[in-house]
């Protein structure tokens, strides 16, 4: 696995804007790895911006990136271009450095989402006076639309419950997201032995599909800190490389370690 340091040159024309679209940050990274791709060795990577990376006394933004295979930072980057100074790719040995019961100093950046059935499908013109999210315009309106659909529940038949498809939410309640980082340690091979996070926030990216721009939706981000342990080398190697959780074409997903 490879680990690039690349350092971002604020004072880079178009690159504050280039900064908030998560979708362009991916796009933009993807060519460092397009021309390497091969039946042999298929490019994936992480990535995770900071905007506020304190280092010698400074404060600079950063994209720190995860990936199986050598990335070519000039094929993404002409010159210079957003970046400051020459990007730094550190080569990771893991079976050196995860090893069992050993504890690190974990960041994660995270999307805690769940799968509920999509019930609202099934009741659309009851439904259709009623906001399906919540803002402060519609706090009101949209609390009496999510009662409707719960009463509306109660009348669905097991075959019909069982024949909707799902859909992904995010996780808004903090007890909540702790279960679910839970759950992913034990999923991933690993324990929190202290965790602590900040309050999760709705950013608004830009989703592709079918070769146009779409509407905005809400990635849910939360970012955990703490120490874990690892209980299971193998699976929390798989889960360092793979990444944690959805979203992570949005910049979700990469965990960073320090031992401690």
């Amino acid at each position: 696995m490879y680990l690039s340091n690349l350092e971002i040159d604020m004072k880079s024309k178009g690159v504050s804007n280039w900064l908030i679209n998560p979708y362009k940050i991916h796009q933009r990274l993807w060519m460092g790895f397009e021309k390497q791709k091969s039946e042999a060795s298929r490019p994936d990577f992480l990535y995770r911006v900071e905007e506020n990376f304190k280092q010698t006394g400074e404060t600079k933004p950063r994209i720190l990136v995860l990936s199986n295979i050598s990335p070519v930072w000039e094929n993404a980057f002409n010159g210079e271009e957003f970046l400051k100074g020459k990007p730094h790719i550190l080569s990771l040995n893991l079976d050196n450095f995860i090893e069992e019961d050993r504890s690190f100093r974990f960041s994660l950046k995270a999307n805690p989402t769940k799968k509920i059935k999509d019930y609202r499908r099934l009741f659309k013109e009851e439904l259709k006076d009623y906001p399906e999210r919540e803002s402060r315009e519609n706090r009101e309106k949209y609390k009496e639309g999510k009662e409707n659909l719960e009463k509306l529940i109660q009348t669905v038949s097991k075959e019909q419950r069982e024949s909707l498809p799902s859909k992904r939410v995010g996780i808004y309640k903090e007890h909540e997201q702790v279960d679910w980082l839970k759950r992913k340690g034990e999923q991933s091979g690993f324990e929190i032995s202290i965790l602590k996070f900040d309050k999760g926030e709705k950013e608004k990216v830009l989703k592709k599909k079918d070769g146009s721009l779409q509407n905005e939706l809400d990635l849910l981000q939360v970012q955990f800190s703490g120490v874990l342990r690892v209980t299971n080398s193998e699976q929390f190697k798989k889960a360092y490389c793979d990444g944690i959780g959805s979203g992570k074409a949005f910049g979700c997903g990469l965990l960073l370690l320090a031992r401690c």
